[in-house]
């Protein structure tokens, strides 16, 4: 239900990164002997991603389960306050991260000194943390007079726990060891779910979620600072420098979702009342589970990519890339679809009547997701070429959008402003990457899978729509039964391609 993970992981060998050579020295031989390199380790992305969308798979689930109970148990305004503390805190992990995480991930897949690179990181953001330590207890009223609860204090102990324990899957995934993080992230979500359903039980309302959330993050942190192989070292100026050479361009990104995912709700919060929030919150959180193979493609190739550049192997980015768009879209398409056909029996059936002020809205944010989907690519491609700046500029441009339209449009169109501000925001950053990626390297999409896909989507939206003439969509069962008749339809009309088949049989074989 947070919809704060980051998603994959890999355990770490000593040779640092995709790229770094073992070298051995024998007992006779000279230490300026030759020794030839090791084979570079290399993720097997067909494999890694297929194993992460069904680990991720797994989280959407049981994420999606729980939001259902608790919009249910807690209601619209209590769940509200929880939104707003999650916006909060989103807002000060993005400015004391400002793009390190990242920086980090990018440093040790390049073979840099991994363990000097790390203790560097460390260092830096225990600087970056430090002024809000400071600050939160002379803000708190006005801290709590927003979220509309006293819960500062666990806002620091969140903020701390969130922002080391999601370092450490970054560095897994430095080291090529994706899978992992999957697994780590899963195990975070379980224990957020089991603590926050055994305190709601016990009538802790919204600090149920609240305590559940900082306590699933410590226990990421303990377990991810045991998986990770690289250790500490006493850094240089020259880590310190190369990390903050990348991040203060990638941190003006980071800054963009930040501003894609918070600032709508945010300003969402200052204009109407918690029960909006929440509404709009469920909408955006159902949209973003759409992403669940885009951000498993993303995180899986990130890596490998910066690999491949650093040894000039553009082909093979290229190659990637193309398909990286593909699989990306494959579960956005016949999802906007049936969320336009089904928008609001989607959010008053499952969440309660109380969540379909947010229909529209829904709609809104189910588009915005295609374009998304397409984006997290992209900018994985211009991070991987280690451009930064060039998401830097495309966020500048679409947040500086996005501010000005949802301080705009809320006030006059409620949640469908909010929702119209962050898409035309989204389609502005997509543009820019695209012009900036393809200055690096030749961009191509398969335009004739992404049309099937589209074509399979339409044929299924019009199963759809013929049989709600028999069903009741406004049931549990009746809405359920159309959903699983549409993803049949889908599945199949998918699979009716020969090429999508082949592909398909490519990725299982990958797995034996």
């Amino acid at each position: 239900m947070t919809g704060r993970d980051d998603g994959d992981g890999d355990p770490r060998d000593e040779a640092e990164g995709a790229g770094a050579e073992a070298r051995v020295r024998l007992p006779d031989e000279s230490p300026f002997a030759a020794v030839a390199p090791t084979r570079p380790r290399q993720v097997d992305l067909a494999r890694a991603g297929l194993l992460l969308t069904v680990v991720e798979a797994l989280n959407v689930l049981v994420g999606f389960a729980s939001t259902v109970y608790f919009a249910w148990a807690l209601g619209a305004s209590a769940l509200g306050v929880f939104f707003l503390f999650d916006a909060v805190l989103n807002t000060v992990t993005t400015v004391t991260d400002f793009g390190l995480r990242d920086a980090v991930e990018k440093r040790i897949s390049e073979g840099e000194a991994g363990d000097a690179t790390l203790t560097a990181a460390v260092c830096l953001k225990l600087a970056l943390l430090a002024p809000f330590v400071l600050l939160a207890y002379p803000l708190h009223p006005y801290v709590d007079a927003y979220v509309g609860a006293p819960l500062t204090l666990p806002l620091v102990a969140g903020v701390l726990v969130y922002e080391f324990g999601v370092l450490t899957l970054h560095v897994l995934r430095a080291e090529l060891r994706v899978e992992e993080t999957a697994l780590l992230s899963f195990a975070r979500l379980a224990v957020y779910v089991l603590v926050a359903v055994a305190l709601v039980q016990f009538d802790y309302g919204v600090r149920a979620l609240v305590y559940a959330f900082v306590a699933s993050y410590a226990v990421l942190l303990a377990v991810g600072a045991l998986r990770v192989s690289t250790g500490v070292a006493r850094p240089g100026r020259a880590q310190f420098r190369s990390l903050v050479r990348y991040a203060k361009y990638n941190g003006v990104s980071a800054l963009g979702g930040y501003v894609y995912n918070s600032m709508d709700l945010l300003v969402v919060g200052y204009f109407l009342t918690p029960a909006f929030v929440a509404a709009y919150e469920l909408a955006w959180r159902v949209t973003a589970m759409l992403l669940l193979v885009a951000n498993v493609v993303s995180n899986t190739v990130f890596a490998q990519l910066s690999a491949w550049h650093a040894r000039d192997e553009l082909d093979r980015v290229r190659a990637t890339l193309a398909d990286a768009v593909t699989a990306s879209l494959v579960l956005v398409i016949p999802a906007f679809v049936g969320i336009a056909l089904l928008s609001r029996e989607l959010l008053g059936v499952l969440f309660g009547p109380a969540f379909t002020v947010a229909a529209a809205a829904f709609v809104v944010l189910a588009g915005e997701k295609l374009v998304t989907a397409v984006n997290v690519v992209l900018d994985a491609g211009v991070r991987a070429f280690d451009r930064p700046q060039a998401g830097a500029y495309a966020t500048v441009g679409s947040a500086t959008l996005n501010v000005a339209l949802n301080v705009v449009l809320v006030p006059r169109y409620g949640l469908l402003g909010a929702a119209s501000a962050t898409a035309a925001a989204v389609c502005l950053h997509g543009v820019v990457l695209a012009v900036a990626l393809s200055r690096l390297t030749p961009l191509a999409v398969d335009a004739r899978d992404i049309g099937w896909c589209v074509g399979a989507a339409l044929g299924m939206g019009g199963v759809i729509a013929l049989a709600r003439a028999f069903v009741d969509a406004g049931t549990l069962g009746g809405l359920a039964a159309l959903v699983a008749l549409g993803g049949v339809v889908y599945l199949a009309l998918v699979l009716a391609s020969a090429r999508l088949r082949a592909k398909a049989r490519g990725v299982v074989a990958s797995l034996a």
